[in-house]
């Protein structure tokens, strides 16, 4: 199985449209999201109908709990808040009650796969995983890990090996070990923040164990004038362009 994993779109329609593009492109069987449909961009309902008829999954992440009233909003600065409560009146009723319906996680056994918005510990905390030592803290609980797992959040792109009571990043050269388990940051569609500003998802295919980081080039003016003709704070826009 070709499993394409997006996540992090942050209502960038013109973002997620060209990473979907390329998914039809590239012989994928399924596609699924780790969360973070909105937030920070300006078109949050045609990036919920877009993923209610592409993917097999979405999950729950952080933007949409807090947008949907399950996450306290005063967790998030003034500016970010400002866009939770603008995309909870901008949203449809439709559209609104789809996100809060959305799973924290998603467990594929068939093909040892987990899927998460954040760290798989407590999935409803959004805790990050963004350095070593984050990944090593998880160390206690590798058993419960499916050999493959999958998280967005950091928006960054690091992949961590866990082989009896050790984790190593292998972010770059990762390669598959009989026996070890994997964790997998798969970027941003819609925010990338490893100072790439393409668009970025992860392919992952289950016979060949092969999991490859995707860059999209996408119309980021477009994207960026949308959120400035909602009235979002502008650093929304400018970071589009520096991807970080």
């Amino acid at each position: 199985m070709r499993l394409a994993i997006i996540s992090d779109i942050h209502a960038n329609i013109q973002a997620l449209t060209k990473v979907l593009e390329r998914c039809d492109r590239e012989d994928i069987d399924e596609i699924v999201c780790l969360g973070d449909v909105v937030g920070y961009g300006g078109n949050p309902n045609e990036c919920c109908e877009l993923l209610r008829e592409w993917c097999t999954v979405v999950l729950m992440g952080n933007h949409d709990a807090a947008t949907v009233g399950v996450m306290d909003a005063d967790y998030y600065y003034e500016s970010a808040r400002r866009v939770l409560y603008w995309s909870r009146n901008e949203l449809t009723d439709e559209n609104f009650g789809w996100l809060y319906s959305l799973p924290y996680t998603h467990q594929r056994a068939d093909i040892d796969v987990g899927l998460y918005h954040a760290a798989p510990i407590l999935p409803s905390g959004f805790y990050y995983v963004v350095r070593s030592e984050e990944a090593e803290a998880l160390t206690r609980m590798k058993d419960g890990f499916f050999s493959f797992n999958f998280i967005g959040h950091s928006h960054l792109t690091t992949v961590y090996e866990y082989t009896g009571k050790k984790v190593k990043e292998v972010t770059g050269h990762y390669t598959y070990r009989e026996g070890s388990k994997y964790l997998v940051n798969v970027g941003s569609v819609g925010q990338p923040r490893d100072r790439n500003p393409q668009a970025c998802f992860v392919i992952f295919d289950s016979d060949k164990k092969s999991i490859e980081h995707v860059r999209v080039a996408y119309d980021i003016a477009s994207a960026q004038a949308r959120i400035r003709e909602v009235g979002h704070d502008d650093k929304f826009a400018k970071r589009l362009a520096s991807g970080q």
